[in-house]
């Protein structure tokens, strides 16, 4: 079942039974939620309304059972579950098929991140119950900032809209803060522009440091150093972040030129290193402008950083600026 598919199920009112949601992005599978929970009637919500953590597989079934008290339907939302525990118990009771079978229940199983895939999340799939909220592309992210500034009355043009999700990322959550920051900012009739972005958006680190890590790659140490110094400037960019984004980009490449090493296809390598692909891109386009042992160096340089604070030998800021000298 896509998005799409869930949204007109809600609109149409034909939701029944047991539905599993998961992905990455957690805005839009919590905003599915909350628009499944206002199907109920108000006034009767706190009595057909459960949310529940841990469940065992007597109160899945309590809850697909369940009678709704003076309305149409009733809705449990279980989070934290054992799905192959929950599947095991269930099949040993022949009841895996009751969980589908309820008109007047809806019970959701909302996990957060996206789980492995388990018999719990194939029977969902196989029955049409399974919906992945996965993390926004750029062209659903623009739209759906374009949209929320124009529900404020505020315009955002798509060129501005690409600038920030640049700036910030596609995760919906920091988006929607940034949106209601920029509307506030501009107020009812207002535009944004690229220099309210740049006095209002507070920029991702991946958007502060990139550059920083592309100049130290193409040895140009001086210009990354006064990028580093204005990312810190003012406290807006912590030292600590800006050292585990280096150290995570940095095991990425690592993984990247020793599977280069081994003469393995772009293909394999990308595939292998899983996550973004766009990431995996950048991180093999990366990786062949440096050999493998000063990768291997440069990633033990920076995993120092946390031990040399803990010991007192330096602070932060220092630690970071250690471990960039002794890798580039």
């Amino acid at each position: 079942m896509t998005e799409k598919e869930l949204f007109d199920a809600t609109t149409a009112r034909t939701l029944s039974g047991a539905y599993l949601f998961e992905g990455a992005e957690e805005l839009t599978k919590q905003q599915a939620v909350d628009r499944i929970a206002a199907l109920l009637d108000p006034g009767f919500a706190d009595l057909n309304l459960k949310r529940l953590k841990s469940p065992d597989a007597s109160a899945v079934l309590d809850a697909a059972h369940a009678v709704p008290v003076f309305d149409a339907q009733c809705l449990t939302v279980f989070t934290e579950f054992d799905d192959a525990a929950l599947f095991d118990e269930l099949k040993k009771r022949s009841a895996l098929d009751s969980l589908f079978a309820a008109n007047d229940a809806i019970v959701l199983f909302v996990r957060r991140g996206k789980g492995r895939e388990t018999p719990f999340v194939s029977l969902f799939a196989e029955k049409n119950r399974y919906v992945s909220f996965d993390a926004l592309t750029e062209d659903r992210a623009v739209r759906m900032c374009v949209r929320s500034c124009a529900l404020r009355s505020v315009r955002l043009d798509r060129p501005e809209a690409f600038q920030l999700i640049g700036m910030v990322g596609t995760d919906a959550y920091r988006l929607e803060n940034e949106v209601s920051k920029l509307c506030d900012y501009v107020g009812s009739g207002g535009t944004v522009t690229n220099d309210v972005l740049k006095f209002v958006v507070t920029p991702s680190v991946e958007y502060e440091v990139f550059p920083m890590l592309n100049a130290l790659l193409a040895g140009n140490k001086k210009t990354a150093m006064r990028m580093l110094a204005e990312a810190m400037k003012n406290g807006r960019e912590n030292p600590l972040r800006v050292a585990a984004f280096l150290e995570g980009r940095l095991k990425q490449m690592l993984i990247a030129r020793e599977l280069l090493d081994e003469n393995r296809t772009r293909p394999e390598i990308i595939k292998a290193m899983g996550g973004s692909p766009k990431a995996a891109e950048i991180a093999l386009k990366n990786a062949q402008k440096v050999p493998t042992e000063r990768l291997r160096a440069a990633v033990a340089a920076f995993a120092e950083i946390n031990a040399r604070m803990k010991q007192g030998v330096m602070n932060e800021t220092d630690a970071l600026l250690l471990a960039i000298h002794r890798s580039f």
